[in-house]
Protein backbone atom coordinates (compact mmCIF):
# COMPACT_ATOMS: atom_id res chain seq x y z
CA UNK A 1 0.00 0.00 0.00
CA UNK A 2 3.00 2.31 -0.57
CA UNK A 3 1.25 3.28 -3.35
CA UNK A 4 -1.48 4.82 -1.58
CA UNK A 5 1.29 7.51 0.26
CA UNK A 6 1.93 8.45 -3.03
CA UNK A 7 -1.10 9.08 -4.62
CA UNK A 8 -2.58 11.02 -1.23
CA UNK A 9 1.00 13.36 -1.38
CA UNK A 10 0.17 14.16 -5.06
CA UNK A 11 -3.33 14.62 -4.99
CA UNK A 12 -3.33 16.96 -1.81
CA UNK A 13 -0.20 18.89 -3.53
CA UNK A 14 -2.56 19.80 -6.43
CA UNK A 15 -2.15 16.85 -8.80
CA UNK A 16 -4.97 15.01 -10.38
CA UNK A 17 -4.75 11.15 -10.71
CA UNK A 18 -6.37 7.92 -11.44
CA UNK A 19 -5.69 4.32 -9.62
CA UNK A 20 -5.26 2.10 -12.21
CA UNK A 21 -5.85 -1.69 -10.18
CA UNK A 22 -5.72 -4.85 -11.73
CA UNK A 23 -9.48 -6.71 -10.38
CA UNK A 24 -9.31 -9.82 -12.78
CA UNK A 25 -6.46 -12.10 -14.79
CA UNK A 26 -7.23 -15.10 -16.30
CA UNK A 27 -4.16 -17.67 -17.76
CA UNK A 28 -0.98 -16.06 -17.52
CA UNK A 29 -0.40 -12.22 -16.86
CA UNK A 30 2.16 -9.90 -15.83
CA UNK A 31 1.17 -8.86 -12.48
CA UNK A 32 -1.57 -10.14 -10.40
CA UNK A 33 -4.60 -9.29 -8.28
CA UNK A 34 -4.37 -6.00 -6.78
CA UNK A 35 -1.32 -5.33 -9.06
CA UNK A 36 -1.90 -0.92 -9.27
CA UNK A 37 -0.69 1.94 -10.75
CA UNK A 38 -1.19 6.00 -10.74
CA UNK A 39 -1.22 7.87 -13.71
CA UNK A 40 -2.12 11.80 -13.84
CA UNK A 41 -3.46 14.01 -16.48
CA UNK A 42 0.17 14.06 -18.88
CA UNK A 43 -0.06 10.12 -18.69
CA UNK A 44 2.95 10.59 -16.28
CA UNK A 45 2.76 6.66 -14.34
CA UNK A 46 4.33 5.62 -10.51
CA UNK A 47 4.03 1.81 -10.37
CA UNK A 48 3.75 -0.61 -12.43
CA UNK A 49 0.70 -3.24 -13.96
CA UNK A 50 3.05 -5.23 -16.02
CA UNK A 51 4.94 -3.13 -18.70
CA UNK A 52 4.09 -3.74 -22.37
CA UNK A 53 1.15 -2.19 -24.63
CA UNK A 54 -1.22 -3.57 -21.79
CA UNK A 55 0.09 -0.78 -19.46
CA UNK A 56 0.16 1.28 -22.56
CA UNK A 57 -3.67 1.51 -22.74
CA UNK A 58 -4.14 1.46 -18.89
CA UNK A 59 -1.52 4.73 -18.90
CA UNK A 60 -4.32 6.46 -21.98
CA UNK A 61 -7.02 5.83 -20.40
CA UNK A 62 -5.66 6.78 -16.80
CA UNK A 63 -4.69 9.93 -18.19
CA UNK A 64 -8.44 10.36 -19.67
CA UNK A 65 -9.62 9.74 -15.95
CA UNK A 66 -7.33 11.89 -14.23
CA UNK A 67 -8.50 14.34 -16.48
CA UNK A 68 -12.23 13.85 -15.46
CA UNK A 69 -13.28 10.80 -17.69
CA UNK A 70 -15.34 8.60 -15.31
CA UNK A 71 -14.22 5.43 -13.42
CA UNK A 72 -14.99 2.42 -15.51
CA UNK A 73 -13.45 -1.19 -16.51
CA UNK A 74 -10.97 -1.78 -19.39
CA UNK A 75 -11.00 -5.01 -20.23
CA UNK A 76 -7.77 -6.55 -22.55
CA UNK A 77 -7.19 -10.10 -24.02
CA UNK A 78 -3.07 -10.00 -24.27
CA UNK A 79 -3.17 -12.37 -27.45
CA UNK A 80 -5.92 -11.22 -29.45
CA UNK A 81 -5.89 -7.19 -28.48
CA UNK A 82 -2.06 -6.75 -27.85
CA UNK A 83 -0.08 -9.54 -29.53
CA UNK A 84 1.66 -10.29 -25.99
CA UNK A 85 2.92 -13.25 -26.10
CA UNK A 86 1.99 -13.61 -22.23
CA UNK A 87 -1.51 -15.78 -23.44
CA UNK A 88 -3.98 -14.46 -20.17
CA UNK A 89 -6.07 -11.75 -19.99
CA UNK A 90 -6.01 -8.71 -17.80
CA UNK A 91 -9.66 -6.68 -16.55
CA UNK A 92 -8.24 -3.40 -14.70
CA UNK A 93 -10.72 -1.23 -12.91
CA UNK A 94 -9.58 3.07 -13.51
CA UNK A 95 -10.86 5.20 -10.81
CA UNK A 96 -9.68 8.88 -9.84
CA UNK A 97 -8.03 9.08 -6.61
CA UNK A 98 -9.16 12.12 -4.96
CA UNK A 99 -12.56 11.08 -4.28
CA UNK A 100 -11.03 8.02 -1.99
CA UNK A 101 -8.46 9.83 -0.55
CA UNK A 102 -10.02 9.40 3.18
CA UNK A 103 -10.36 5.79 2.13
CA UNK A 104 -7.12 5.40 1.16
CA UNK A 105 -5.63 7.39 4.23
CA UNK A 106 -8.10 5.35 7.15
CA UNK A 107 -6.15 1.71 4.96
CA UNK A 108 -3.13 3.18 5.77
CA UNK A 109 -3.79 3.79 9.22
CA UNK A 110 -5.34 0.93 9.76
CA UNK A 111 -1.92 -1.05 7.93
CA UNK A 112 -0.23 1.19 10.61
CA UNK A 113 -1.28 0.55 13.57
CA UNK A 114 -2.03 -3.32 12.85
CA UNK A 115 -6.07 -3.45 12.89
CA UNK A 116 -7.38 -5.49 10.76
CA UNK A 117 -9.65 -4.36 8.00
CA UNK A 118 -10.46 -4.22 4.34
CA UNK A 119 -10.54 -1.86 1.50
CA UNK A 120 -13.69 -2.24 -0.88
CA UNK A 121 -14.02 -0.75 -4.35
CA UNK A 122 -17.36 -1.05 -6.16
CA UNK A 123 -17.65 -1.19 -9.61
CA UNK A 124 -20.15 1.64 -9.95
CA UNK A 125 -17.81 4.81 -9.91
CA UNK A 126 -18.52 5.85 -5.79
CA UNK A 127 -15.56 6.27 -3.70
CA UNK A 128 -13.85 3.29 -1.76
CA UNK A 129 -14.88 2.55 1.75
CA UNK A 130 -13.16 0.68 4.32
CA UNK A 131 -14.23 -1.57 6.60
CA UNK A 132 -12.98 -2.74 9.84
CA UNK A 133 -12.87 -5.90 10.76
CA UNK A 134 -12.04 -7.98 14.26
CA UNK A 135 -9.45 -10.51 13.10
CA UNK A 136 -6.99 -11.08 10.05
CA UNK A 137 -8.50 -13.48 7.46
CA UNK A 138 -7.01 -14.48 4.07
CA UNK A 139 -3.97 -11.84 2.21
CA UNK A 140 -4.74 -12.04 -0.87
CA UNK A 141 -7.02 -9.28 -2.51
CA UNK A 142 -10.33 -11.25 -4.64
CA UNK A 143 -12.73 -9.67 -6.89
CA UNK A 144 -16.58 -10.31 -6.96
CA UNK A 145 -19.00 -9.30 -9.44
CA UNK A 146 -19.90 -5.78 -8.11
CA UNK A 147 -16.54 -4.90 -5.96
CA UNK A 148 -13.47 -5.61 -5.34
CA UNK A 149 -11.88 -6.57 -1.82
CA UNK A 150 -8.40 -6.03 -0.86
CA UNK A 151 -7.88 -7.43 3.15
CA UNK A 152 -5.81 -4.17 5.10
CA UNK A 153 -2.56 -6.23 6.49
CA UNK A 154 -0.34 -5.21 8.93
CA UNK A 155 3.02 -4.24 7.33
CA UNK A 156 5.13 -7.06 7.25
CA UNK A 157 7.96 -6.40 10.03
CA UNK A 158 11.30 -8.25 10.22
CA UNK A 159 12.23 -8.71 13.61
CA UNK A 160 15.40 -9.61 14.08
CA UNK A 161 17.45 -10.63 16.87
CA UNK A 162 21.15 -10.16 17.14
CA UNK A 163 23.21 -7.33 15.24
CA UNK A 164 26.01 -9.66 14.71
CA UNK A 165 27.77 -10.44 11.00
CA UNK A 166 24.16 -12.22 9.60
CA UNK A 167 21.80 -9.44 11.52
CA UNK A 168 23.64 -6.50 10.11
CA UNK A 169 24.07 -7.88 6.36
CA UNK A 170 20.16 -9.44 6.76
CA UNK A 171 18.54 -5.90 7.49
CA UNK A 172 19.44 -3.85 4.69
CA UNK A 173 18.27 -7.05 2.43
CA UNK A 174 14.78 -7.19 3.69
CA UNK A 175 14.60 -3.13 3.92
CA UNK A 176 14.90 -3.07 0.07
CA UNK A 177 11.89 -5.89 -0.08
CA UNK A 178 9.44 -3.88 1.20
CA UNK A 179 9.91 -5.40 5.03
CA UNK A 180 10.03 -3.11 8.12
CA UNK A 181 13.54 -4.62 9.83
CA UNK A 182 12.89 -4.60 14.45
CA UNK A 183 16.26 -4.53 15.32
CA UNK A 184 16.80 -6.19 18.75
CA UNK A 185 20.10 -6.53 20.83
CA UNK A 186 21.35 -5.91 24.41
CA UNK A 187 24.24 -4.19 23.36
CA UNK A 188 26.87 -5.40 25.60
CA UNK A 189 29.43 -5.77 22.72
CA UNK A 190 28.92 -2.33 21.79
CA UNK A 191 26.64 -3.91 18.54
CA UNK A 192 24.43 -1.05 18.48
CA UNK A 193 26.73 2.42 18.56
CA UNK A 194 26.06 3.09 15.22
CA UNK A 195 22.10 2.72 14.70
CA UNK A 196 22.19 1.11 11.05
CA UNK A 197 20.03 3.61 8.73
CA UNK A 198 17.92 0.81 7.47
CA UNK A 199 16.11 -0.07 10.86
CA UNK A 200 12.36 0.80 11.71
CA UNK A 201 13.32 0.58 15.10
CA UNK A 202 16.08 -0.22 17.28
CA UNK A 203 15.27 -1.84 20.74
CA UNK A 204 18.47 -2.47 23.09
CA UNK A 205 17.77 -5.99 24.49
CA UNK A 206 16.27 -9.38 23.95
CA UNK A 207 14.17 -9.31 26.51
CA UNK A 208 10.60 -9.64 24.77
CA UNK A 209 8.58 -7.79 27.18
CA UNK A 210 11.13 -5.07 26.42
CA UNK A 211 10.71 -5.37 22.81
CA UNK A 212 6.72 -5.53 22.80
CA UNK A 213 6.67 -2.43 25.09
CA UNK A 214 8.15 -0.39 22.20
CA UNK A 215 6.89 -1.82 19.32
CA UNK A 216 3.43 -3.66 20.40
CA UNK A 217 2.52 -7.53 20.42
CA UNK A 218 3.98 -9.58 17.68
CA UNK A 219 1.67 -11.75 15.64
CA UNK A 220 -0.06 -11.23 12.04
CA UNK A 221 2.44 -9.57 10.27
CA UNK A 222 6.19 -10.51 12.28
CA UNK A 223 8.73 -12.26 10.74
CA UNK A 224 10.65 -13.00 13.38
CA UNK A 225 14.58 -13.85 12.81
CA UNK A 226 16.56 -15.12 15.47
CA UNK A 227 20.36 -14.94 14.88
CA UNK A 228 22.33 -13.47 18.52
CA UNK A 229 26.23 -14.07 19.56
CA UNK A 230 25.03 -16.26 21.77
CA UNK A 231 23.44 -19.72 22.14
CA UNK A 232 21.75 -19.63 25.38
CA UNK A 233 19.99 -15.81 24.61
CA UNK A 234 19.04 -17.29 21.20
CA UNK A 235 17.29 -20.23 23.74
CA UNK A 236 15.78 -18.25 25.95
CA UNK A 237 13.93 -15.98 22.76
CA UNK A 238 13.11 -19.07 20.85
CA UNK A 239 11.66 -20.44 24.15
CA UNK A 240 9.18 -17.05 24.20
CA UNK A 241 8.35 -17.54 20.97
CA UNK A 242 7.98 -20.66 20.23
CA UNK A 243 4.59 -20.64 21.99
CA UNK A 244 3.23 -17.61 19.66
CA UNK A 245 1.19 -19.39 17.07
CA UNK A 246 0.19 -15.73 15.72
CA UNK A 247 3.70 -15.07 14.35
CA UNK A 248 4.02 -14.95 10.90
CA UNK A 249 7.43 -16.45 10.68
CA UNK A 250 10.04 -18.10 13.00
CA UNK A 251 13.10 -19.04 12.42
CA UNK A 252 16.36 -19.87 14.17
CA UNK A 253 20.16 -20.06 12.70
CA UNK A 254 22.43 -22.69 13.52
CA UNK A 255 23.78 -25.83 12.81
CA UNK A 256 21.60 -29.22 12.47
CA UNK A 257 23.15 -30.27 15.66
CA UNK A 258 22.44 -27.05 17.67
CA UNK A 259 18.81 -27.42 16.63
CA UNK A 260 18.32 -30.55 17.80
CA UNK A 261 19.81 -30.14 21.20
CA UNK A 262 17.40 -27.22 21.80
CA UNK A 263 14.48 -29.51 20.34
CA UNK A 264 15.45 -32.12 23.38
CA UNK A 265 15.53 -28.84 25.55
CA UNK A 266 12.75 -27.41 24.57
CA UNK A 267 10.80 -30.97 24.93
CA UNK A 268 11.99 -31.13 28.07
CA UNK A 269 10.08 -28.15 29.28
CA UNK A 270 7.12 -28.89 27.13
CA UNK A 271 7.20 -26.50 24.77
CA UNK A 272 8.57 -28.13 21.54
CA UNK A 273 5.16 -29.95 20.65
CA UNK A 274 5.36 -31.30 17.11
CA UNK A 275 2.94 -28.67 15.55
CA UNK A 276 4.87 -25.97 17.14
CA UNK A 277 8.10 -27.24 15.85
CA UNK A 278 6.97 -27.64 12.43
CA UNK A 279 6.29 -24.06 12.28
CA UNK A 280 10.02 -23.16 12.63
CA UNK A 281 12.44 -22.81 10.18
CA UNK A 282 15.72 -24.20 11.21
CA UNK A 283 18.31 -24.40 10.16
CA UNK A 284 16.93 -20.58 8.66
CA UNK A 285 17.11 -19.58 4.88
CA UNK A 286 16.59 -21.48 1.74
CA UNK A 287 19.20 -24.03 0.67
CA UNK A 288 21.63 -22.33 -1.10
CA UNK A 289 24.71 -23.35 0.15
CA UNK A 290 25.16 -19.92 1.87
CA UNK A 291 28.53 -19.30 4.11
CA UNK A 292 29.32 -15.94 4.24
CA UNK A 293 26.76 -13.17 6.15
CA UNK A 294 25.98 -11.90 2.86
CA UNK A 295 24.70 -15.15 1.35
CA UNK A 296 22.93 -16.37 4.44
CA UNK A 297 20.82 -12.73 4.37
CA UNK A 298 20.21 -13.71 0.70
CA UNK A 299 18.78 -17.20 1.78
CA UNK A 300 17.13 -16.14 4.44
CA UNK A 301 15.45 -12.79 2.62
CA UNK A 302 14.55 -15.43 0.07
CA UNK A 303 12.21 -17.94 2.42
CA UNK A 304 10.73 -14.83 3.87
CA UNK A 305 9.87 -12.95 0.48
CA UNK A 306 8.28 -16.95 -0.09
CA UNK A 307 6.31 -17.13 2.77
CA UNK A 308 4.60 -13.48 2.71
CA UNK A 309 3.48 -14.27 -0.87
CA UNK A 310 2.84 -17.85 -1.20
CA UNK A 311 2.02 -18.60 2.61
CA UNK A 312 4.93 -21.53 2.08
CA UNK A 313 8.61 -22.35 -0.13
Amino acid sequence: MHLFDQAIGLVRAGTPLALVTVIRISGSTPRHLGAKMLVDSDANIFGTIGGGRVEQDAMEAGAKVASGAAAHTLRRDLIRDLAMCCGGSMELYIEPVEQSIDALARALELQRTRVPGRLVTTFDGSPKRVEELDRHGVRAPWSEQERFVEPVWPQDRAVIFGCGHVGKALGPVLASVGFLPVLCDDDQTGALEELPAWAHKVVSSFELVDIEREVGALGVGDYVVIATRDHAVDQRVLERLIVNESLSYLGLIGSRGKIGRFRKRLAAKGLATEERWQRLHAPIGLDISAETPEEIAVSVAAELVAIRNRGRY
